[in-house]
């Protein structure tokens, strides 16, 4: 936990602005100091894994990550506890009993806000932690990425939806489900073996190109949930197994899968001298 004796209340206050206090007032940063170890805790639990913890102090990219990682998630989970107050510069800590709280809708603004930061801060983390050697086969990186639509730019770019946090907790429900129907269309050994790639930064431009088509449907997905109840675009789907099955050598855990042996089982013929025909 070395990294934590890097933040200071200067530190903290850059990096949640919203907590600034005058330079001889402490009291926002000294009661977070519990729920600053806490968050640390909970990102190696997490995000990081145990087995990459020491990255957070030798690592120079992680770290410099990890900081207002911590310091953001310490105060999201703690600010509504904290009594704060609106004031010319920002938010401070209510002093006096004259003084009223922020109003409830301030307060979620800007937790929301700050809640956004905190997930381009861990996909930036998860880019990072997909380039060191072993992170890839975590349980934390399963979690973090259980399936190829795991990114809060894809929903900003690729979908209909507005990213909030709402709405980022929404898609990754659906995406699950638009993964269970890529399953049943490039097998589950190719999905597997796509996702493992994904997490260990090994991709191939065939894999890649797969990747893409497979996130394109997933968007549509998501996207068109509401109107369509879920019914998957046929048009996406094919697309994706038309590449499959138009550059096999190239995708030799799909060709070898279960699904592709019954996609391409030879169907039983009628021969001339058969005593009885069957029609199938």
């Amino acid at each position: 936990m070395e990294i934590l004796t890097v933040i200071t209340k200067e530190i903290f206050e850059r990096y949640v602005p919203a907590a600034k206090m005058p330079e001889r007032h402490s009291s926002v940063f000294n009661r977070l100091q519990q729920q600053l170890a806490a968050s640390y805790s909970m990102m190696v639990r997490t995000l990081v894994s145990p087995q990459c913890e020491t990255e957070l102090d030798s690592n120079d990219r992680v770290k410099t990550l990890a900081v207002p990682l911590i310091c953001i998630d310490a105060f999201v989970r703690t600010c509504r506890s904290l009594d704060l107050v609106l004031t010319a510069t920002g938010f401070g800590i209510v002093s006096t009993e004259s003084t009223a709280p922020a109003s409830k809708s301030r307060i979620d603004a800007l937790i929301e806000q700050l809640s956004l930061q905190e997930l381009d801060l861990i996909d930036e983390m998860i880019q990072e932690l997909m380039k060191l050697e072993g992170w890839g086969m975590t349980e934390q990186a399963q979690m973090r990425v259980a399936t190829l639509f795991y990114r809060p730019q894809q929903l900003e770019t690729m979908t209909t939806l507005r990213l909030t946090t709402d709405n980022w907790q929404l898609a990754q429900g659906r995406a699950v489900a638009a993964s269970a129907i890529l399953r049943n269309e490039i097998s589950n050994e190719y999905m597997d073996e796509l996702l493992l790639k994904l997490r260990t930064a090994s991709m191939g431009n065939a894999d890649i190109i797969i990747m893409q088509k497979c996130c394109a449907f997933m968007a549509d997905f998501i996207s068109m949930y509401d109107t369509n109840g879920g019914i998957p675009n046929e048009l996406l789907l094919r697309q994706v197994v038309h590449q499959l099955e138009s550059y096999r050598d190239s995708y030799p855990t799909y060709t070898s899968s279960t699904l592709y042996a019954r996609r391409h089982a030879e169907r039983f013929q009628n021969r001339k001298e058969d005593p009885t025909f069957f029609f199938m």
